[in-house]
């Protein structure tokens, strides 16, 4: 690598060295909440063999999400990269209160709610793909315009075509006929795509849903006072003051805020894996608490109790 970067700011070394003490309780204590997460996950899914398969679809598809996304939140916690983390651990807040939500009652329709939604998104996605359609030439010719989206490999359409005809078939089965009825019922009522947890009298938002839980807190932050980061429109992200001054180059990496998104991030996979095991393998509850007790308690306080 022959060009270096402008130190004041990108000093990789530096920055990972300025966090250390932070990055030495975080890492380790998130490596080992993720890698307990897969084992619980495979655990959860064996127990759960049986019965209609279509039904648990949802809550391991939300649960993966959530390992998946505190994994990519440990990865940059360890190279003292704060702000990049907002974005997944929004998307793991998401997941995890989805997994509230079926888990809560009500868990085969709830799980078959988010599954028709998740069918009619990806129908809808396919269908812009139709060439033959005024939507679909649109956006190829949108595509071949796009000197990046160029790039970009779409299914050729008989595939697309396939697919769509195997998400029809699937909407059209009887388990999921009440849940598709709702859905459009919905739909025509709003005038546009529901939320998958709307369905049969559910919040209506994010942020109510978020309240349903008592997390109105959790939302605030990640969904208003963080919200700007994710949209790229956030000012104090260049801007910031030493010295008595104005700086206009904001070091990239920074510890500030590190050991909050630490503890969210600690907290959201705790919680998603505490719900599957009380869901899926009750009687490991027992072991749970102790593998947290004798693995994750000391260095979770220690990360807790510094922030500020």
């Amino acid at each position: 690598m022959s060009t270096k970067p402008f130190e004041p700011m990108l000093y990789r070394d530096l920055h990972k060295v300025a966090a250390k003490d932070i990055i030495a309780i975080a890492v380790p204590l998130l490596q080992e909440e993720i890698n307990y997460a897969t084992n619980a996950f495979k655990r959860c899914q064996d127990a759960a063999v049986g019965g209609i398969p279509a039904e648990h679809l949802a809550v391991f598809s939300l649960y993966h999400h959530v390992i998946g996304m505190i994994d990519g939140v440990e990865v940059l916690v360890s190279q003292s990269c704060a702000v990049p983390t907002i974005p997944l651990l929004r998307s793991a807040f998401e997941a995890l209160l989805g997994i509230d939500y079926i888990l809560e009652k009500d868990y085969q329709q709830r799980a078959f709610s988010w599954l028709v939604s998740f069918i009619h998104d990806k129908k809808s996605k396919y269908d812009i793909l139709n060439s033959k359609r005024p939507k679909g030439r649109k956006i190829a010719k949108s595509s071949q315009e796009d000197e990046i989206g160029a790039y970009i490999e779409t299914p050729d359409f008989p595939s697309v075509s396939e697919m769509i005809q195997a998400y029809n078939i699937l909407l059209n089965e009887t388990k999921l006929q009440s849940v598709e009825n709702e859905y459009q019922r919905l739909k025509r009522k709003i005038h546009r795509k529901p939320n998958w947890f709307s369905l049969f009298n559910g919040p209506n938002s994010i942020e109510n849903l978020a309240k349903h839980f008592n997390r109105g807190s959790q939302y605030n932050d990640l969904y208003r006072r963080w919200s700007s980061v994710s949209h790229a429109t956030d000012l104090s992200n260049y801007l910031f003051e030493s010295n008595g001054r104005v700086t206009r180059y904001k070091p990239i990496r920074n510890s500030e805020e590190l050991r909050t998104f630490s503890v969210l991030a600690s907290s959201f996979i705790l919680l998603a894996t505490t719900k599957m095991i009380g869901k899926f393998r009750s009687g490991e509850n027992n072991s749970l608490g102790k593998w947290y007790l004798r693995e994750c308690r000391k260095l979770h306080l220690a990360l807790s109790e510094r922030v500020d």
